[in-house]
């Protein structure tokens, strides 16, 4: 109970607008009992954008390694899809995704986390994941290179997400199409075709 209200009150209210006694009272607990299991506000914190984090990887790592095993021999294209879906289902089904995003979005302002905790428990397994199934599926390419690939794939996939509703066109025609589907496959097409072309000075070597 201690972490499913801390989950939504430090995503809500950032880490400085929540007080132990805000998750106590919505927990139904006393404030031994959150420092007794877990050392006091900074130590909770933590642990629950931890756990949320943790949450997300294992979704997406799941999903992407059902996706490739389902076929024998998948393109670039069904790897990038694969990817681009499992990173956004989570984000947009009403789901902890949501909560985990405005913990990013309170942390951009705050600086209460371990410098290391993002890099070890999210960053480094998806990079695994997502540049092992690049290199199955893809063109050669330096690591470092696919490792920017990939990013700048997230970077389209977060401008999506969160921009999307600025370019809706109530007195007219869509500016960009409303379906999130639609922009998927755009990234998909335009990202397979970067992907190729940075590879291409690669392959004339």
């Amino acid at each position: 109970r201690i972490l499913h209200a801390a989950e939504r009150l430090f995503a809500m209210q950032g880490y400085d607008g929540t007080s132990i006694r805000d998750i106590t009272a919505e927990a139904d607990c006393n404030v031994a009992a959150v420092n007794y299991h877990f050392g006091g506000k900074d130590k909770l914190y933590i642990e629950t954008f931890r756990r949320l984090l943790v949450d997300l990887r294992d979704r997406r790592i799941v999903s992407m390694r059902r996706d490739m095993s389902a076929v024998s021999d998948p393109s670039l294209e069904y790897f990038l899809e694969s990817f681009a879906n499992a990173f956004l289902e989570p984000l947009v089904d009403g789901s902890r995704g949501r909560l985990l995003l405005s913990f990013f979005a309170n942390e951009m302002t705050g600086n209460h986390l371990p410098k290391r905790l993002f890099l070890d428990d999210f960053i480094r397994p998806m990079v695994q994941v997502t540049t092992d199934g690049l290199e199955q599926t893809g063109p050669p390419l330096d690591p470092m290179i696919a490792r920017m690939c990939m990013m700048s794939i997230v970077g389209q996939l977060l401008h999506t997400l969160k921009g999307l509703p600025f370019f809706s066109n109530p007195k007219g025609p869509p500016l960009v199409p409303t379906e999130l589907g639609d922009h998927i496959k755009h990234v998909v097409r335009f990202s397979a075709a970067g992907i190729r072309a940075c590879a291409a000075p690669m392959e004339a070597s």
